[in-house]
């Protein structure tokens, strides 16, 4: 049986440098050599990290499997998602539900780590951004925020507070854990495009007050977990509830009653989708369809069509 060779031609943020810890179905080899680019039967590409230079420069070899991967939300790339860049790809590992293989913000050890209870809390709101990116006029959104109330922040944007140490997630979630409400702001507004800026407050016990995927219940793991700022008509009128739940401890609690109850069904099924590795689910994507590729993706590409190396 003819192996089939997978080549991540870029580093793929949060993955293991070393890839005998990045597992495989038998029958597929995982590689990072650039060297063996033609030979290559399948070439994962994070997208995020090419330049449009950089890729143009790169060469498919025909019968090649193209894999597109990102977590980013598209409104950043744009030159990505012209109609002649993406007939070159033949697979999508993507946030979005609706790629081949969906790959949500959401880890599989947040099925334990939710039901955490919160600890009691002195401060009110926090905020952690840091990148300019913001496509979701979250930043404005912020500075009139914090006319109105107290805002912590201890990113870059709008800093007004030190971090204590920087350790990285254990720091940030350290200091969320004392805030009621911690600000989950996307940097764009997107249909499935939930980070872990709407995750990582739910684990500590903080509630977030979120700002943009349009579908973020799908999202959600319990009822009345979050804040929603499209709820309201005016972020004097969000301030005014944030401090009417801060003066409420009944009202504020009943953000937290989610933790005593079962996950909803949306939050269950993405648990589901990321408690295998994502490469693992990308060999059965491929296995599964090895002996009707051309079909499968000349349906998946209309106009596109290739020959592909990888048939027994």
């Amino acid at each position: 049986m003819k192996l089939c060779s997978i080549l991540l031609y870029n580093k793929i943020w949060s993955m293991s440098d070393d890839l005998s810890k990045v597992p495989v179905k038998d029958g597929f080899i995982l590689t990072d050599d650039r060297n063996q680019m033609n030979e290559a039967d399948v070439v994962v590409l994070h997208m995020p990290t090419i330049t449009k230079e950089e890729f143009a420069a790169i060469k498919k070899r025909a019968g090649q499997l193209w894999v597109f991967w990102t977590m980013e939300c598209d409104a950043h790339y744009q030159w990505q998602f012209t109609p002649e860049i993406q007939a070159l790809f033949d697979i999508t590992i993507s946030y979005k539900m609706d790629a081949d293989v969906p790959l949500p913000y959401i880890h599989s050890s947040y099925n334990e780590m939710m039901r955490r209870l919160p600890v009691d809390k002195s401060q009110l709101i926090n905020a952690f951004i840091s990148s300019d990116f913001d496509l979701s006029n979250r930043i404005q959104y912020l500075k009139e925020l914090a006319t109105y109330i107290d805002v912590h922040s201890f990113g870059k944007v709008m800093n007004n507070r030190e971090l204590p140490k920087d350790d990285g997630i254990m720091t940030k979630a350290g200091i969320i854990s004392g805030y009621k409400f911690s600000i989950a702001f996307e940097n764009a507004i997107a249909k499935d495009y939930v980070t872990e800026k709407f995750y990582h407050p739910l684990i500590v016990g903080s509630v977030p007050v979120y700002l943009g995927a349009p579908n973020i219940k799908d999202f959600a793991p319990g009822e009345h977990c979050f804040i929603n700022v499209h709820d309201f008509s005016s972020v004097k009128d969000l301030a005014d509830y944030l401090i009417e739940l801060d003066n409420d401890p009944v009202k504020y609690a009943a953000y937290h009653s989610w933790k005593n109850e079962p996950y909803r069904k949306d939050f269950v099924q993405k648990l589901d989708v990321v408690s295998k590795h994502t490469f693992l689910r990308l060999c059965e994507l491929l296995e599964k369809n090895k002996h009707h590729l051309n079909k499968y993706y000349h349906e998946k590409q209309p106009g596109f069509f290739k020959t592909t190396t990888y048939i027994e």
